[in-house]
């Protein structure tokens, strides 16, 4: 749980990067050098989602969209996950009263 939420710290000081340095089209895709950053597990998981995107020549943007769509779902899942152990316990609670 921890890792978890240390990836998703650095994941989003990533996005930031990105957004201060207006990286956001094909066109304004900077290197990771040109904005400081040294290409590390969570820049890779961020490629993988697309999150980050190559237009070429080791370049990288942001995709706003993208990110966004995985906010929601990782939304979606911590509450799916919540929903799911009150309802553990619920269930728990109602046959230790029996």
């Amino acid at each position: 749980m921890v890792i978890t939420a240390v990836m998703v710290h650095k994941q989003r000081a990533l996005v930031r990067t990105f957004e201060q340095a207006a990286a956001t089209t094909a066109a304004t895709a900077c290197t990771a050098e040109q904005l400081g950053l040294k290409p590390g597990m969570a820049w890779h998981q961020l490629v993988g989602h697309a999150v980050l995107r190559c237009p070429g020549e080791g370049r990288y943007f942001l995709d706003l969209a993208n990110w966004q769509q995985l906010r929601r779902q990782r939304r979606r899942m911590a509450l799916a996950v919540v929903a799911g152990l009150l309802t553990l316990v619920l269930i728990l609670l109602a046959t230790r009263t029996r």
